[in-house]
């Protein structure tokens, strides 16, 4: 799955989330930013420390700012190391504050607005990227803490970004752990997408037998299998780098095979040597041998496919070391494979800084040694081995989901650098065997995690280098969750959320949704807000029950903002209290059997009701196409391709207002065709989304079960696949029937 940036809608503001008069300590960076938001934080009446807690107490949020331009890899290398212990040292405090309101640990960089996805700034600049893995970790590790890493584009001004950090901070959303802000102020995640292809770029020629590629912690294990798989497909050539150093078979393990044997052999020749054998030594000579035989049977492997194949023993975190190691290939080596990788699991709150030193180093010094021993600009392949750990977080692994998300935002900048080359970071899940234990197995076949087959592997592996597989700079293949659950903390009681309006003002969507001459919120879009908002806090919310519009909101400046009070019931009310709607949230999930006998989508008569002054609704709603049936049900045939509004703030997955406002537009159509009046919707006895309604392509919605009344008109609109599963139901939809509406019908003057 590649890796790509999604748009986000602005944050909802959680009102009371923090304890009265709190306390932020910001740390990490002095500079103008942090300036700026001590100024900003007291101003909204924050008490602002600079100090980690002691006399100022416990602290609310912990923010810790990286340095904007890092001198170097070093540098960058050092400060997510300082905030790996800044965060051990205060999530038991944090913890405590949790207690009694909402806790943050909150970390901001300026890397490129992106979270270093496009590749802006040098290269030690996007080390910083890595600061991702440890807060996407916290969140697993300390789920009632809320977690955040925020990185602001460098071109926006301190004083917008102390705005924006402060509304991260009230953002209702507690599951979301990254965002980032561009230049433009939009913002932004970045997630894994389900995708065929690639997103593009450049067209980098597959590896031949011509081609060297530098291969780091290639000489066993994982890395080695996929190779041995490279060199069998393309037949190039490999320069395995490693720390073990390789020595020749010892006549008396010759032909040893098997833990328990090769333990007694060595106890044996230990025993001929006049030495006492210990467990420790015994197990150290075994790792030992077993290494030099993996190592020898992957040149082996490599060789017998034709081609090339080198063991260099070197430590790649010394660039000295690491450069004289390969002087005599530089002018040779086409690409870089970096699979080398040190594992340390230990919670945050335990991690000491050598531990962590010990393992960002193989993937950072190391990465940084090779490619400071090679000619760059002769590179047409780098493959990255990252890991979900960095993209996902992962309990106990920290620092190496540090190590990881920084690979990823380092392979952005350099395919930014070298827009010519293959540049691929590969979030690997867990592998079927490797350093996967029976027990990690279990746990996560409990799950539903998937392990990765190691020939399935090899195979993704070998893929990547494919022309079409370019536009992969980021990808991840496994599991598309973390290795570890994580629960995010549920809010009790009532929680007030504010909902700023004024991303709908110039919507497309609610330009077409004019009635007597004025742009109203369409009920559908409303349902979507409250949706959306509702399962911001209380996740496990499935349906809505007993919807009302009370007051509709006309997009003529008097309601810039919904104040939304979620409980068992939510209602929706402006900024003087008066509400405007309201529904019941249910949890239970809804049900539905298939619809049967529906006629197909291609069937019946066209049928254009925005003409005939049925429907008043513009171009970016209209989506009704054919009258497939009309008699004790009224079937339609439907087709909308979805706008999409204010950055997927109406929306939730199994529901998107565009498509939902058909059900409430074929009931205003059956009253037309049945009453010959126009009407309008006004409540909704029960929203029950099931799955996504196809975008651009037909479905079917059946109204039936249809009540009149003077005045007024009580149906059930269904949108259905073509095989009749219930993909949206609407019941007991309410709508008002007068001639008065008449005059009110007036098209939008973009849709007339």
């Amino acid at each position: 799955m590649p890796a790509r940036t999604s748009r986000l809608p602005a944050p909802d503001h959680l009102a009371g989330a923090y304890r009265t008069d709190p306390v932020v300590l910001v740390a990490g960076e002095q500079s103008p930013l942090s300036t700026a938001l001590a100024d900003a934080l007291c101003a909204a009446g924050w008490r602002v420390r600079h100090e980690e807690p002691g006399d100022g107490g416990e602290p609310d949020v912990v923010l810790w700012l990286a340095p904007e331009r890092p001198a170097d890899w070093d540098r960058a290398s050092s400060a997510l190391t300082e905030a790996l212990l800044l965060a051990g040292r205060v999530q038991e405090p944090l913890e405590r504050v949790a207690e009694s309101g909402r806790a943050a640990f909150v970390t901001v960089t300026r890397i490129d607005g992106g979270l270093g996805m496009s590749g802006a700034g040098d290269m030690a600049n996007a080390v910083l990227g890595g600061v991702v893995g440890l807060v996407s970790t916290l969140a697993i590790e300390a789920p009632a803490l809320f977690c955040r890493s925020l990185d602001l584009d460098p071109e926006l001004s301190e004083e917008r970004c102390a705005e924006l950090v402060v509304a991260e901070l009230h953002d209702a959303r507690s599951d979301l752990v990254k965002t980032g802000y561009s230049g433009d102020g939009a913002r932004w995640t970045v997630e894994a997408a389900d995708a065929d292809g690639s997103a593009g770029g450049c067209a980098a020629p597959e590896p031949g037998p011509d081609d060297l590629l530098v291969v780091t912690g290639g000489g066993r294990g994982v890395t080695a299998a996929c190779t041995v798989g490279l060199a069998r497909r393309y037949g190039c050539g490999a320069l395995l780098l490693g720390r073990t150093e390789p020595a020749d078979e010892p006549p008396w393990a010759e032909g040893v095979s098997g833990d328990a044997e090769l333990k007694a052999a060595i106890a044996d020749h230990l025993r001929a040597e006049g030495r006492k054998p210990t467990p420790r030594e015994v197990g150290g000579l075994q790792r030992e041998l077993v290494a030099q035989r993996e190592i020898r049977q992957t040149l082996a492997s490599i060789r017998e496919s034709g081609a090339f194949a080198e063991y260099l023993p070197v430590d790649t975190t010394d660039a000295a070391a690491t450069a004289e190691a390969l002087a005599a290939y530089r002018d040779r080596v086409t690409g870089v494979v970096h699979g080398a990788g040190v594992l340390a699991d230990q919670l945050i709150t335990a991690k000491q800084e050598p531990e962590v030193t010990r393992v960002l180093a193989p993937k950072l010094a190391g990465l940084r040694s090779v490619l400071g021993a090679v000619d760059q600009d002769r590179l047409r392949h780098l493959m990255l081995f990252s890991s979900v750990a960095g993209f996902f977080g992962n309990r106990g692994q920290s620092d190496y989901g540090m190590a990881n998300a920084a690979l990823n935002s380092l392979a952005c900048a350099f395919k930014r650098d070298h827009p010519d080359a293959s540049v691929t970071a590969v979030n690997w899940g867990a592998w079927d065997g490797g350093m996967v234990t029976p027990e990690l197995a279990r746990m996560f076949a409990e799950r539903g995690v998937e392990l990765i087959p190691l020939q399935s592997g090899v195979d993704v592996f070998v893929n990547e280098f494919r022309p079409e597989r370019s536009g992969d700079v980021v990808c991840v293949v496994g599991p598309g969750k973390p290795l570890s659950e994580r629960v995010p903390p549920r809010q009790d009681g009532e929680v007030h959320l504010r909902r700023d309006l004024g991303p709908l003002t110039d919507d497309p969507v609610i330009a077409d949704h004019v009635i007597g001459g004025a742009a109203v919120l369409p009920a559908a879009v409303a349902i979507g807000g409250m949706l959306n908002a509702v399962r911001q806090v209380r996740p496990d919310v499935r349906a809505l029950e007993e919807f009302q519009v009370l007051s509709g909101v006309v997009f003529d400046g008097s309601v810039p903002a919904l104040h939304l009070a979620v409980g068992d019931d939510v209602t929706a009310s402006d900024d003087t209290g008066k509400p405007r709607y309201r529904a019941a949230a249910r949890t239970e999930p809804p049900t539905a059997e298939p619809l049967r006998d529906l006629p197909p989508t291609t069937a019946g008569e066209p049928l254009d009701p925005y003409s005939d002054g049925t429907l008043f609704h513009g171009p970016a709603l209209r989506g009704i196409e054919r009258l497939l049936a009309d008699d004790d049900r009224l079937v339609l045939g439907c087709r909308l391709r979805a706008a999409g509004i204010a950055d997927g703030a109406y929306e939730v997955a199994a529901y998107r207002p565009e498509h939902a406002d058909l059900l409430l537009q074929a009931v205003l159509v059956w009253v037309r065709r049945h009453l010959g009046r126009p009407s309008l919707p006004t409540a909704v006895g029960s929203v029950e989304p099931h799955a996504p309604l196809p975008d651009g392509e037909p479905f079917h919605v059946v109204v039936d079960e249809v009540r009149a009344a003077e005045g007024s008109v009580r149906a059930t609109a269904t949108a259905c696949d073509p095989a009749g599963g219930v993909l949206l139901r609407f019941r007991d939809v309410d709508a008002v029937v007068s001639t008065a509406l008449e005059s009110k019908f007036t098209r939008s003057e973009r849709g007339s």
